[in-house]
């Protein structure tokens, strides 16, 4: 990061344009949009095919910005490419852009690409934050009220208590950071709201996360699943497996919704008065819902801040994405996760193991992506 004169900083953000399933076109299309949200003295730097990258850019209108800089990778990581691929792989735009990142050439990287290979390559290549035992991805998903944090969507799918009061923890700044709440009200994930529910590992959770209540989170207690979407939460933690089979089934849940309408306002007349009528409502409770104002999910935990968006975001989600990262290092949030952490750890008395490889995460991750209507 570097300041101008007038002490604003001016980041400089790698974007992996190569293996999302709407191809780098897409992307390109993202990170134009994407110049109107981040600071003006700010460089998006497009990693992957150079040739190619410069075509698309010419096309969407961003020939000579000087906003905009490339640079070369020859390799992509496909999605079916196993979570070490980076180490044969060492000329892949997500390699290249971590590398980059680890070099202090830019502030953040963001990536549509292979959520294994991701969060493998970047924990082994960047290293864990000081005071984190594992990273974890947050994925910010909409209620009735706003939007709260959802933590861990897919990094991590077997986690200890103490993994899950780092998520915890973390959740919280990312929340204060990003959705500007002062006191993110933060709940258990489990099976019921009586203590003692949920297994051994949930209530050693309860009780780590009761001895930080009131100093470093806000904990309103373990709730359950119809609890998320009422608006009396802020930050929601579960484990990397439980959070990303919740995160698709409220995605296919919508989805079908969606398509329940569509299909009953198309073959029915009558419903076409009272459709036109709720338009207006439609368009408000789509726009709400869709994840592309905050489509993407940091990957918390580690030295170096790395965005991650779903592989099949759209140009739309991909300019979120790179607004949040934005947002997150503007509010150098860094520094106050490894201040909490460490407060947490102390407070808790929970030491951190050595650093060790990363387990292979469960999915595909980033908020839910809504159909087009």
């Amino acid at each position: 990061m570097e300041a101008t004169a007038d002490t604003t900083p001016a980041y400089r953000i790698a974007v992996d344009c190569m293996g999302g399933d709407r191809g780098p076109a897409e992307i390109v299309l993202g990170a134009k949009l994407a110049l109107r949200d981040i600071g003006p003295e700010d460089t998006l730097i497009l990693v992957g095919k150079e040739d190619k990258l410069r075509q698309l850019a010419r096309k969407a209108g961003l020939g000579g910005n000087p906003r905009i800089q490339f640079r070369n990778a020859t390799e992509i990581v496909t999605m079916e490419d196993k979570p070490m691929a980076f180490r044969s792989k060492k000329d892949a735009s997500m390699v290249v852009a971590l590398d980059m990142l680890k070099s202090g050439e830019a502030d953040t990287m963001m990536s549509v690409g292979n959520t294994k290979v991701l969060v493998a390559a970047s924990t082994l290549k960047l290293g864990r934050m000081s005071g984190a035992e594992r990273p974890a991805l947050a994925a910010i998903m909409p209620h009735c009220k706003g939007h709260f944090v959802l933590m861990d969507v897919g990094a991590n799918p077997e986690t200890t208590p103490g993994q899950l009061m780092h998520n915890a923890v973390m959740g919280t700044v990312y929340a204060q950071s990003v959705l500007r709440l002062h006191k993110p009200r933060l709940g258990l994930l489990t099976v019921g709201t009586e203590e003692g529910k949920g297994g051994e590992r949930i209530s050693r959770t309860h009780d780590l996360l009761k001895r930080l209540d009131g100093s470093l989170i806000n904990y309103v207690g373990p709730v359950e699943g119809f609890d998320m979407f009422d608006g009396s939460l802020d930050v929601v933690v579960v484990d990397g497996f439980t959070g990303n089979i919740l995160l698709k089934t409220v995605e296919g849940m919508f989805s079908m919704l969606v398509g329940m309408v569509r299909k009953c306002v198309g073959w029915n007349p009558l419903y076409w008065a009272g459709a036109a009528a709720l338009l207006p409502l439609g368009v408000d409770i789509k726009r709400h819902l869709k994840p592309d104002k905050n489509g993407g999910a940091p990957l918390l935990g580690l030295k170096a801040l790395v965005m991650k968006s779903h592989g099949s975001a759209n140009r739309h989600a991909i300019r979120g994405t790179l607004r949040l990262g934005r947002e997150a290092l503007m509010h150098r949030m860094a520094a106050k996760l490894r201040d909490a952490l460490a407060s947490a750890n102390a407070l808790t008395g929970e030491t951190v193991s050595p650093a060790s490889a990363p387990t292979v995460p469960v999915g595909d991750s980033s908020a839910p992506s809504a159909p087009t209507a």
